[in-house]
Order: structure tokens, then sequence, then C-alpha cells
């Protein structure tokens, strides 16, 4: 039996868009397409709805049957869970209130897989996570991970206690329920018994597609001003080259020069003009991209991810089952990430491109 976990976020904005419809297409289109008429089983994580749905096709006697349950249950997730944030800019967002633990986490859909490599090894063929997205991954419910929870303890013949516990080293937020790249796939979230299992789940061609946003503003505004700068060409240009980068901000700068200085030292007056050799810029890049959560899932899972290009957002389809796709307008970023990182992307023709486990970014 074939295996598919699909995940669906919360439109913390509340403007409309239905991630499980998505997620519930995706599943349409995969059992119109099989052919082979092979056995399937699709399990969807909704966090707005806070169940877990476990579909099964089959295919007795050559008809097609679906089966459906429920195993689990969350608290479901409103716009009361939400508190409306100002930002410095003069913007509002929601931003999901802390010390609510009974809704769904990433660390279920992390459960759910390695569940499967427990089961149903090498049966995973995709992990679909529909969700609003930024370069640190998924946002699933728009958490903070401000490293602090008041958490209930229990208490003999009484109301809970009220405890604040403050995370350390590589420990998870206790109440932030988004993915985070930089504790996810350590001990304590995940020693390595569970990474085996993780990886364990995924069948050989299986892959992890990741169909929101990646597009910190500060990535793409390099990305421009690298790929509008004199002496840029969209393929063949050499280590050697020499690029000036020009109307830098002062974030665009600070960015850059994080990833450069220990390579080049402080960049000098004035910062919003920056040149280098463009064995540098790709350097940056190829870095930028592999901090994101896309690259690291990629290496957890082993298995290729397909996402959003660092500095690219993803759109909504029209049509009949739809789904996303990363906006056509990045085409040239889409032409630097394939001509000068290697960068392939997904078989649908959907502009999402393809992270390989293990890539390194050797300094140049």
């Amino acid at each position: 039996m074939k295996q598919y976990v699909l995940v669906a976020g919360v439109d913390y904005e509340f403007k409309g868009v239905n991630f499980r419809q998505l997620c519930d297409n995706r599943r349409q289109r995969i059992t119109a397409a099989n052919a082979g008429r092979t056995d399937l089983r699709f399990t969807t994580i909704d966090f707005r709805a806070g169940e877990t749905v476990v579909t099964d096709v089959t295919y007795p006697a050559g008809r097609k049957v679906e089966t459906s349950s429920r195993p689990q249950s969350f608290t479901p997730i409103t716009r009361a869970s939400y508190a409306s944030v100002s930002y410095a800019d003069g913007s509002t967002h929601n931003r999901f209130k802390p010390g609510q633990f009974g809704t769904a986490s990433m660390l279920d859909v992390y459960s759910i897989v390695r569940e499967i490599g427990t089961n149903g090894p090498r049966t995973l063929v995709e992990l679909d996570i529909f969700s609003h997205g930024w370069m640190g991954g998924p946002i699933l419910v728009n958490s903070d991970d401000d490293r602090t929870a008041v958490v209930p303890v229990p208490s003999v013949g009484g109301a809970p206690s009220l405890v604040l516990l403050t995370a350390t080293g590589t420990m998870r937020d206790p109440d932030d329920m988004d993915p985070r790249p930089q504790y996810d796939f350590l001990p304590p979230t995940m020693d390595a018994a569970a990474l085996v299992l993780f990886r364990k789940a995924f069948a050989v061609d299986g892959v992890v597609w990741l169909w929101g946003c990646s597009f910190p503003k500060v990535v793409h505004h390099l990305l421009t001003a690298i790929e509008r700068s004199s002496g840029y060409k969209s393929a063949g240009l050499g280590n050697d080259d020499i690029l000036t980068l020009t109307n830098l901000t002062t974030d665009d700068a600070d960015y850059l020069e994080v990833f450069l200085k220990p390579l080049l030292g402080p960049f000098p007056a004035p910062r919003s003009r920056v040149t280098a050799k463009f064995k540098y810029l790709r350097y940056f890049v190829c870095t930028a991209t592999r901090s994101s959560f896309a690259a690291q899932i990629a290496d957890a899972s082993n298995v290729a991810t397909r996402a959003a290009p660092l500095g690219t957002y993803a759109e909504y389809d029209g049509g009949r089952l739809p789904l996303m796709n990363v906006f056509s307008g990045f085409t040239a970023h889409f032409t630097f990430y394939r001509n000068y990182m290697g960068m392939t992307f997904d078989p649908e023709g959907r502009r999402y491109g393809v992270y390989i486990p293990a890539t390194s970014c050797p300094p140049p």
C-alpha cells in the first residue's frame, strides 16, 4: 500500500483560503492518476478542524472503494485562538496565542511519519504540507518561538499549578506549534533512533512537498541586485568575474555581510554598493538556501524536497481541483538557480525547486 501524508495549515489571517480543500484536491488527483489501481492510504492532519483523517482507497474485485476513519483529534483552531499584534512598520498580523497545548503541532506530523517508518517502512510516497510559509518552513499556525511557556502542572486535590518553562539549547518552545529547523531534527525533539524511523518511512522515490511561500524579501532584493548588476549574465559567469550590487538597503547589506564577512571582512562604506567576485555571491545564495527548512527536512528525511526557491512565493491555482504553484514572474531567479546552483524543478511544472539531501556549500 502506498501512503501519503497531507497536512493542512491554518489561514491565520482568515482571508478565505482553505488548506484542507487543497489537501483533498491532492488526494483526488493522486487517486485519479492511479492507473495501476494500487491500494492507497492518505493520512490528512487538519490543524484548523483539529482532526486526523485516514482515507484508504482499495480495489477489491477491481472496484474502487474508499473508507475513512478519524483516529486522532485535537482542539480546533478558530479566530479566538489568535491575538492581533502591531508591528513597527504599521502592519498588524494575527499571532497564535501562547498556552494552547491541545492543538495539533508539527510534532504530530513528525510522529505520523515515524509511525509509518515503524509499521509501513518505505511506503510513504509524499509528505505534502499546504500552508503559508517562509524560509523557516511552513507556517502552520503562526506561533512564536519565544523560548518560554507557562505550563499547567497537575496537583493533587486542587487546580493545576502554573509553571514557567524556559527552553534552552536545542529544546523546542513547548507552546510553539510550527516547525523549527534549528531544533526539530536534533535531540531532544528527534534523537538518532527517531530520525532513523523518520527516514525509514519514505519510499525510495518518496518526496517532501512544501507548497507555501519562501519569500524573505531581503533574499529577493539581493538576487535582483545580482541579476541587474553590470556584467551579469544568465549563464556562463566565471568564479572570478566581478559584480557590483547597487541600491542595496541597510537590511540587504547587513544580511549579505552575515554570510560573507568571514571571507571578505566587513563591507566598506557606502554599504548601498557592494562589489564582489561572483563565487562569493553564489556562495551566499547556496548557504542561505542550506539554512532553509526545505534543505533541513531534505537532509532529515533523506529524500528530495520540493519547495519554492528562496526569494520566491507561491500562489493558488485556478480551475478544477486547484493546488498551488510558484508565481511565474520570478523567471530571472529560476534561471539563476538552474544555471548557477544546479537546481532542478518539480516534474508537474509548478516551478517548485528540488532541494537535494546532503548538498554542501564549500567556501570559495
